[in-house]
């Protein structure tokens, strides 16, 4: 097929904002099917970005085969055979920087996110706090692909959902999928606590639970699937496709502000998420999640960051501790409808 315009499309990281990025891309890609779409991204994210004939992935691993100045010229010349028409840069960190640099000095159009950083501090600083929902992740994006795309998404753009074939078992009609882990301190609730919610859906008659993590996190996961009855713990032993495969599966997912958040969210799964360090109102929230199913608790430091990477003001994580575990399993068992 002869495509009209090629959009070169960089994100390298993180996990959750490719997460992010990928139902955003989608919608484009079935909205301009005459436009062809290409996506760099960490290569074992590919699953994210499959199933449209318009929209192609080049996996990109910045840290080891294109380390370096040198790499990212390497990785530069890999990008331009791909004769790409204009590149949207939704990452604008120094790697993508130099990347669009280098594109620029050939003569391509080059179009980066902007990611409203004044903003989010005045959203997050101690004092003086400008407590207001600000434009979301999504949105900024948007705003990017449509000067690539020379056309603006309709705001009623469906978004068909992607499907994973697996040889996965069927899940049992009553499960819940728990994610209690994230990258930052802030962001974790205390696994005492999340212990318990766990313990109270494997203890419920028909229930089966579902851990998801990284496999550094493996080993707590791993204790309490010995520790209880109907809990599998999934980190590490399924591969990303399996996993969304999973999830797609699950009627509802308990997360925190992270990644599995943000993969559960891209293919359609309820989500109850638990904030502590960070809000909902600095733009990253789940994709198309219901707002009434982000739980945190209101105090006048909150939030005080942006990724949850910053040592707690009051020093106890208040924000996460205050948090009952009765809450998290009331908003759960609300969408399972027990």
């Amino acid at each position: 097929m002869n495509y009209s315009k090629h959009i070169l499309i960089i994100r390298f990281s993180a996990i959750g904002d490719v997460a992010m990025a990928a139902p955003v891309v989608r919608q484009f890609a079935e909205q301009f099917p005459a436009i062809r779409f290409t996506m760099v991204s960490q290569p074992f994210l590919q699953p994210l970005f499959e199933g449209l004939p318009n929209l192609q992935f080049i996996g990109a691993n910045v840290y080891i085969d294109y380390r370096g100045l040198r790499g990212l010229w390497k990785l530069f010349k890999v990008l331009r055979a791909q004769k790409p028409d204009v590149i949207a840069d939704i990452h604008n960190v120094l790697r993508s920087v130099i990347l669009r640099f280098f594109f620029a000095g050939c003569g391509k159009r080059v179009y980066f996110i902007k990611k409203g950083l004044w903003e989010k501090k005045a959203l997050t600083r101690r004092r003086r706090k400008k407590f207001r929902p600000l434009k979301t992740t999504f949105e900024r994006y948007c705003d990017v692909l449509e000067k690539c795309a020379g056309a603006k998404l309709p705001p009623d753009t469906p978004y068909r959902l992607p499907e994973f074939q697996n040889d996965l078992p069927c899940v049992p009609e009553i499960a819940v999928g728990v994610a209690p882990f994230a990258k930052h301190k802030g962001k974790i609730y205390p696994l005492e606590q999340a212990e318990q919610i766990v313990a109270h859906f494997a203890l419920t008659r028909g229930i089966t639970v579902f851990l998801f993590g990284s496999v550094a996190e493996s080993s707590i996961m791993e204790q309490w699937e010995y520790r209880y009855p109907n809990v599998h713990a999934v980190a590490g032993r399924l591969s990303l496709h399996d996993e969304l495969a999973l999830m797609q599966q699950l009627p509802v997912m308990i997360t925190m502000d992270s990644a599995n958040m943000h993969l559960a969210s891209f293919v359609g799964t309820p989500v109850v998420s638990v904030w502590g360090a960070t809000h909902p109102y600095a733009g990253f929230y789940g994709w198309q999640q219901a707002p009434e199913n982000a739980i945190g608790i209101a105090l006048p430091c909150r939030p005080c960051a942006i990724f949850g990477n910053k040592p707690c003001f009051l020093g106890n994580y208040l924000c996460l501790r205050s948090i009952k575990p009765k809450q998290i399993i009331e908003a759960a068992s609300r969408i399972l409808g027990i």
